[in-house]
């Protein structure tokens, strides 16, 4: 296992546990736009969080790569596998590293879900005020 491979692998893990405390935050105030319905702000929060979301989801596909490099699958035994091998002082770190991105990840997703029920709920009070009950879609347009 080459040792810049392994560090490049670390590296990646310390920097997606970044972005997902960035992604975290941006969600939180994703929430709070959405609240308040301001769609300007939202619409540049959006395009900053996609941007985000597109480096975490590179950066998990060269993981995937350097596990692969490795000889291993690209999945969760793959990585367990990975760690299993490092040297013990790197081995510790790397499992921490692991829970935290784990964690911060299905906090993302749980905050996601809560804009989600959010935008859902005002969309069915829009379409309360609108008598627009049981259209699931916006009217045919005619061209």
């Amino acid at each position: 296992m080459s040792a810049q491979l392994l560090k490049q692998f670390i590296s990646s893990l310390q920097q997606d546990v970044q972005r997902l405390d960035q992604l975290s935050q941006l969600l939180d105030q994703q929430y709070e736009l959405m609240s308040r319905r301001s769609t300007e702000q939202l619409e540049q929060l959006n395009q900053h969080t996609l941007q985000l979301m597109a480096a975490l989801e590179l950066n998990h596909a060269e993981r995937d790569q350097l596990l692969q490099q490795f000889g291993l699958q690209h999945n969760r035994d793959g990585m367990h596998s990975l760690v299993r091998r490092l040297p013990a002082s790197v081995q510790q770190g790397t499992r921490q590293l692991l829970q935290e991105l784990t964690l911060k990840a299905r906090l993302c997703h749980a905050q996601n879900e809560k804009s989600g029920k959010l935008l859902a709920s005002q969309r069915q009070l829009m379409q309360k005020l609108t008598g627009m009950h049981s259209r699931t879609s916006y009217p045919a347009m005619p061209l």
